[in-house]
């Protein structure tokens, strides 16, 4: 039985899970902020990720680069113990650690504080966007502050006052101290509170021990999917070594499984680089930088919006467990409405993307009720090859439209060999119905998704031609 160990604002914790009156082992990074350190400015609103009202900063030694790494996250998806061996910055940190001085001030000069809720979100989300030194456009400070939500309203304001930030020479000074990092040996974490553990595993045989001991446990990652409630015992593979490699080779690129969303996006760019407005579309910065590739896809959502990419790319799946590694192609791997094919004891490792041919053309699309941070109607992804005038190949992958993502295959057959032209890609676009029956739900009739659907073939056709930008 482990004790957990990280900084808060400069200071050292320890929580002993084990005592009486100790925060539930299920207990988030926000609830803990407000409730048992009365630190209140870090701001309770949605408790679901949409509104980064609740954002923080973790902070943790890169291993790689033995450098500080600072990202951003909403606290009201963090689990405590995740915090164990970083350090948690908030809004009340000191300057020293954290600089917010000259973006507070910013924030006042343009009057962009209004009732104040979501103001300590927005300030830490600008704390990030100069920490990484992004370009100071509105449209890229619009995307660093998408995961931070003012109802009541007024935006401009608040972009004026990042701005500003440009021309101001504190900020750039690197005025902050270097963090502090409590000692924890590199092991296998676990900590028991009565009948429930949590468990951090560092390898492979650590994840494959901890299963065996505890076989009813729920496996998560990002906390961002379908274990957000979950109270039980809870096996933490966001540390897991094997599961957080990249591996680049000739024929392709291989994520691994635990990889967020935010790492895959760099590491795709250079390779994939239409993926990034679709990876950012996903969601915040916040739930990106904790929501990983795995997750997504062994969640077995029919709305999974990353599957429709592996469709798209012939991508496979490389699960493995105490008996060996398997690879499943990804067409094969969701089997069913929230079902996939991990046996008892395996899990997700790495996803493989091969390198197109030469010419091959790419585009995704994600359609939802927000343009950011929803889960959406419908999702598109679509690899097509045009030789001359003509469609060589062509693979057409939905979310949204049937119990699992699939692929448009008689949509295909329709193209292939066909002129790619717009008048193809609308009567390509009735043989959707053959492929789909969509369902109504509160994301959307059945009718509007076919129509979506169809849609977006014109987008592909609009894309391939230059006619549209994707968004």
């Amino acid at each position: 039985m482990d004790l957990l160990r990280f900084y808060l604002n400069g200071k050292p914790r320890v929580i002993d899970f084990s005592r009486r009156g100790s925060p539930p082992l299920s207990c988030s990074v926000l609830h803990y902020l407000r409730q048992y350190e009365k630190l209140t400015g870090t701001k309770e609103v949605c408790g679901a990720g949409d509104c980064g009202a609740c954002t923080v900063i973790v902070a943790e030694m890169d291993e790689a680069t033995g450098l500080e790494k600072r990202v951003s996250a909403d606290s009201c998806l963090m689990r405590l113990p995740r915090l164990h061996g970083k350090h948690l910055l908030t809004i009340e940190a000191p300057e020293r650690l954290l600089d917010t001085g000259p973006i507070r001030e910013a924030f006042l000069r343009e009057r962009a504080s209004q009732c104040g809720v979501c103001s300590p979100g927005m300030v830490l989300s600008s704390y990030i966007h100069m920490k990484n030194r992004l370009p100071m456009s509105q449209d890229e400070i619009r995307r660093s502050l998408s995961g931070n939500l003012c109802r009541c309203t007024g935006y401009q304001s608040i972009l004026d006052a990042v701005i500003s930030l440009d021309r101001s020479p504190e900020l750039k000074a690197g005025r902050e101290e270097p963090l502090d990092f409590p000692q924890v040996e590199k092991r296998m974490h676990v900590f028991v509170q009565g009948d429930n553990a949590y468990l951090l595993p560092l390898t492979l045989e650590d994840l494959y021990a901890a299963r065996k001991k505890y076989p009813g446990a729920r496996i998560a990652s990002g906390f961002t999917g379908s274990c957000v409630d979950y109270k039980g015992t809870v096996i933490d593979i966001s540390r897991v070594r094997e599961l957080l490699q990249v591996h680049v080779s000739d024929s392709g690129i291989s994520i691994g499984a635990g990889c967020s969303f935010e790492t895959m996006k760099g590491q795709m760019a250079q390779h994939f680089p239409y993926m990034t407005p679709y990876l950012d579309s996903f969601a915040s910065l916040q739930v990106r930088n904790q929501a990983s590739i795995g997750g997504n896809i062994a969640d077995g959502s029919p709305v999974g919006d990353t599957m429709p990419l592996c469709l798209a790319h012939d991508a496979v799946c490389v699960v493995c467990g105490p008996r060996g590694t398997r690879r499943i192609n990804a067409g094969l791997f969701t089997t069913g409405y929230r079902k996939v094919a991990l046996r008892s004891d395996e899990v997700l490792l790495a996803v493989e993307f091969p390198f197109p041919a030469d010419g091959t053309y790419h585009f995704a699309h994600k359609q939802s009720r927000r343009k950011n941070m929803d889960i959406s109607s419908v999702s598109f992804a679509a690899s097509v090859r045009v030789e001359g005038k003509t469609c060589s190949s062509v693979r057409l992958a939905y979310g949204g439209m049937a119990a699992v993502p699939a692929r448009a295959l008689h949509t295909e057959r329709f193209l292939k060999g066909k002129v790619f032209s717009r008048a193809n890609c609308q009567k390509a676009s009735a043989c959707l119905e053959k492929d789909f029956s969509p369902i109504s739900d509160v994301r959307g009739s059945a009718a509007y998704r076919m129509d979506v659907a169809k849609n977006m073939l014109i987008l592909l056709y609009e894309s391939y031609n230059g006619e549209h930008d994707g968004r």
